[in-house]
């Protein structure tokens, strides 16, 4: 098992190649749109934290124990560490790694960046590893230049494109391009995550 240590120092090392490579990569790159819709879905408080939202923490607590339903409290910056170390295991061990991983990064990187390596680096469903992979796939069946065209994208992070297309999951994939483009446009409440709010109260929307 890697220190904390040799983990923070792939961290920060993937983050600076993956910058680089997204800064002088030719071709399409993450949007100012679609960075917000990551922020609206996964992360509105992004500028209130410094890597870890105890409030989505608790939120995430509270449905698991109370409700017996999963949701996510990760911030991007917890997501980010996740995907560059591909440790999914759930332990305490790496949760609690993950965490001060995602402090270090914040104080390390500005949040605008780590926002747009994450959509870089990402993994969007079946045969799109990566933006360019998944910009290319998208762009096939909408305008990925389009607002909703970015909501799908977007949307893949939390419902991955299947590689057997199924009703089930390409539902979730559009209601959740719904719930993006309801969020950036206000009419539904911020703080409202995937039919859930903040305060634990079950959304109509």
């Amino acid at each position: 098992m890697k220190t904390l240590a040799k983990l923070w120092q792939d961290v920060r090392s993937a983050s600076s190649v993956a910058l680089a490579e997204l800064e002088s990569a030719p071709g399409p790159k993450p949007t100012s749109q679609m960075c917000e819709f990551l922020i609206l879905g996964e992360d509105q408080r992004i500028e209130l934290h410094t890597g870890v939202d105890p409030f989505a923490l608790m939120r995430s607590l509270w449905m698991t124990c109370v409700h017996r339903r999963r949701q996510g409290g990760s911030t991007i910056a917890m997501q980010l560490v996740r995907t560059l170390t591909q440790r999914y295991e759930r332990t305490i061990w790496r949760k609690m790694s993950e965490i001060i991983l995602a402090v270090r990064l914040t104080n390390t990187f500005n949040r605008k960046d780590i926002t747009r390596i994450y959509l870089w680096v990402a993994y969007y469903g079946w045969n799109m590893h990566g933006f360019q992979q998944a910009f290319e796939g998208i762009s096939k069946v909408t305008d990925i230049d389009s607002k909703i065209g970015a909501a799908n994208l977007v949307a893949r992070l939390k419902y991955p494109q299947p590689r057997h297309p199924n009703a089930r999951q390409l539902g979730r994939i559009s209601q959740r391009v719904h719930h993006l483009l309801a969020l950036d446009s206000g009419s539904i409440k911020r703080g409202t995550f995937s039919g859930i709010s903040t305060h634990g109260t079950i959304s109509n929307s």
